[in-house]
């Protein structure tokens, strides 16, 4: 049986053996935005009136459960949840045009893991449903097969081991967590071409990609909220130098990808910098993870990513001024003496340090 070749495949492939630019990479799927022969989805529309009719009719299906008190106890609530989880995943259709059914499974299903872990926090306490919310989310990822499902899977994984991490009071532990999910979006699409050619892989890691990235940066939103009494006594310092490293280990990779000479003045400049970055905003660690998810986006031509990037450089970057304990003059002259020194970069790295892509 001959195994499919899409041009996304192809234009990875190219990509990661630097044959073509990220920039080209991004024009040609402006050009030829779908390529592969998928089911067909309905306009956006209709998705969003599909998925709020299957809403109601959960909400509804809901109340006539509590209704008549089959749902009165914490076994009674994880039972039905159980139920609503198993009998999804067995009417799921993926691949059939069964767009509301679709829609309506993904919201049964979702709501089933809600009575779950609702009902285990009811019955026993708030660690114990946090372990089984990783655990559902974990093992739905492979086998509920629908994006946005997966994307929300990540995000509540994400969000469980946080709440965990605060209940047991291992507050350090959201550096760890912090970095891991941001390496798991840098495997995600650094290995994009790799990923394009395993099956398995091939479903998933988009949804993986997008859902790492996004629970990297809600969870880097706390650090722009000392109001919040537990996470004042953290020191972001720790997540600042994890991202930091994150990012020099990703800048080498995509240097030595395009193999260019490391030895040179550009590439000191361009980790000289990066270590001044994490320096300067040693407590604002957003702004490290939205240069990773905008390094990722370039090398990937991925305007997404990149979109996703500049909305949350501008959020961090807005509230890095805003704390600072100087006047507005001070903070004006601030932002006059970066874009001074941003455009000086840029003529310096784009006029004077131009060199060869490859070595000769």
């Amino acid at each position: 049986m001959l195994k499919s070749i899409t041009l996304r495949t192809v234009t990875n492939q190219l990509l990661a053996q630097s044959l073509l630019s990220p920039n080209t990479v991004a024009k040609i799927t402006r050009e030829f935005p779908n390529t592969v022969a998928t089911v067909p989805s309905p306009p956006w529309f209709i998705s969003v009136l599909l998925g709020i009719g299957a809403w109601l009719a959960v909400i509804l299906f809901l109340g006539f459960l509590f209704s008549t008190r089959l749902i009165e106890s914490p076994p009674s609530a994880i039972i039905v949840g159980a139920i609503l989880v198993i009998s999804t995943i067995v009417l799921h259709q993926p691949n059939r045009q069964a767009w509301f059914f679709n829609q309506l499974y993904l919201a049964l299903n979702l709501t089933g893991q809600v009575l779950c872990i609702g009902g285990t926090f009811w019955g026993s306490d708030i660690t114990t449903a946090m372990l089984l919310a990783m655990a559902l989310a974990t093992l739905l990822i492979g086998v509920y097969q629908h994006n946005l499902h997966r994307f929300l899977s990540v995000l509540t994984a994400a969000g469980a081991m946080l709440v965990l991490l605060y209940d047991l009071e291992v507050y350090e532990g959201i550096h760890a967590l912090i970095f891991g999910i941001a390496a798991g979006a840098a495997w995600c699409w650094l290995e994009e071409a790799n990923h394009l050619t395993d099956r398995t892989m091939a479903a998933i890691y988009r949804p993986l990609g997008y859902g790492f990235v996004m629970a990297l940066q809600i969870l880097l939103l706390w650090s722009i909220l000392p109001s919040i009494n537990f996470l004042a006594t953290i020191n972001w310092e720790g997540s600042t130098l994890g991202l930091t490293l994150l990012l020099l280990i990703i800048e080498y990779s995509i240097l030595y990808s395009h193999q260019m000479t490391m030895l040179s003045l550009r590439n000191y400049l361009i980790f000289t910098g990066t270590l001044l970055i994490g320096l300067l905003f040693s407590n604002n660690p957003g702004m490290l993870a939205a240069l990773i998810v905008m390094s990722l986006g370039f090398q990937r031509g991925n305007l997404v990513l990149i979109g996703l990037s500049i909305v949350f450089l501008t959020i961090f970057l807005v509230a890095y001024y805003y704390y600072l304990e100087i006047t507005l003059l001070d903070k004006s002259l601030a932002l006059i003496g970066s874009g001074v020194v941003l455009l000086g970069l840029r003529f310096l790295l784009k006029r004077v340090l131009e060199e060869p892509v490859t070595d000769n």
